[in-house]
């Protein structure tokens, strides 16, 4: 039977960018099913619009801004409940561009049962490559993109199995996802829950493959647009993600002293700022985190006991937003 498709676009107060994103989707080689957007209570015109232009995409509108995942989420729940069924759910950011074979490209690949998620080919307005598959950075967890900024020359033209894709433009089997689950909304509002669904997806044994036949344009950050608050967002978000996945050994051993190094590094700059409130607002969501590393190390419950309690005396640490006090004493803690 044919794939049923369906591209889920997340709309937040970007009137401007997200029509010519839906004409765009519309304009497909191979038509989606069902084109549906998720709208994150946005205070512009971006809804009506839609509604008053193009009567053919659904609209779900969310009574306040669930982030990224929070509000795919919404999306996802809506396609995996509807009737008939979809097998492939398409993420979509609402600054992009894609071309007219893009869904072609991203469903070619569907042929394996295995495969569980396809990104891709992903260019920056001016022409400039900006994701042609992704790694992650270890020990710090830093998101890597293939090909970033290089001009594009044939040099990614082949698809490729990677660990890690970006959620700006992603096919998901449904079957897949619901038997890992969605996106942890805890990385709020944005920033690795991608990350997180692909180290889910691959751990349960499915391959992620990158399709360079699947190309569009992608403006990047169009939501937030403020750099130290993009820096700061980013940094909370891998460090829920590095939490939620190392083992103490890994924190104690390879990533806080790499850390140490990587913050030394950056005193007295904007991402500093970035990095001292990652730090405060990690401490204060350690509770939800815990929990969410709990059932991925089903061995560490007294370990996890013991990083509660001392992660709460570190949060009456004076200056405790200062990211080298909380280094200190997650490093006593995991030393």
């Amino acid at each position: 039977m044919p794939v049923r498709v369906a591209v889920i676009v997340l709309s937040w107060n970007a009137a401007d960018a997200l029509l010519p994103c839906l004409a765009a989707v519309l304009r497909q080689s191979r038509p989606s099913d069902k084109l549906l957007v998720v709208d994150n209570a946005s205070a512009d015109a971006s809804i009506a619009q839609v509604a008053a232009t193009l009567p053919e995409v659904e609209i779900l509108a969310n009574s306040r801004n669930l982030g990224f995942a929070g509000g795919m989420n919404v999306g996802l729940r809506h396609i995996i409940a509807a009737s008939p069924s979809f097998d492939v759910a398409v993420l979509l950011n609402q600054d992009t561009l894609v071309d007219p074979g893009w869904l072609a490209g991203l469903l070619a690949q569907f042929d394996e049962p295995q495969v569980a998620a396809v990104g891709s080919k992903i260019r920056y307005p001016d022409g400039r490559l900006q994701h042609a598959g992704a790694r992650l950075e270890w020990p710090l967890g830093l998101v890597r993109h293939v090909g970033w900024g290089e001009t594009d020359q044939g040099q990614y033209e082949s698809p490729r199995d990677y660990a890690l894709l970006t959620g700006a433009a992603l096919a998901l089997r449904l079957a897949a996802l619901v038997e890992v689950g969605l996106f942890d909304e805890g990385f709020w509002p944005a920033y690795y829950e991608d990350v997180d669904l692909c180290w889910r997806l691959v751990r349960a044994g499915y391959r992620l493959v990158y399709a360079p036949a699947a190309t569009l344009a992608h403006q990047e950050s169009h939501s937030t647009r403020d750099e130290v608050t993009r820096m700061a967002y980013y940094h909370q978000g891998r460090l829920r993600y590095l939490l939620k996945r190392l083992s103490l050994t890994e924190l104690s051993e390879a990533f806080a002293p790499a850390e140490a190094s990587y913050c030394a590094a950056r005193r007295a700059t904007p991402e500093e700022r970035a990095l001292r409130w990652a730090y405060a607002q990690t401490l204060a969501h350690m509770h939800d985190i815990v929990a969410a590393r709990m059932p991925l190390h089903l061995n560490e419950d007294a370990a996890h006991a013991h990083i509660v309690s001392v992660l709460h005396r570190l949060q009456q640490v004076p200056g405790q937003t200062h990211y080298h006090a909380a280094l200190t004493s997650a490093q006593q803690l995991l030393g």
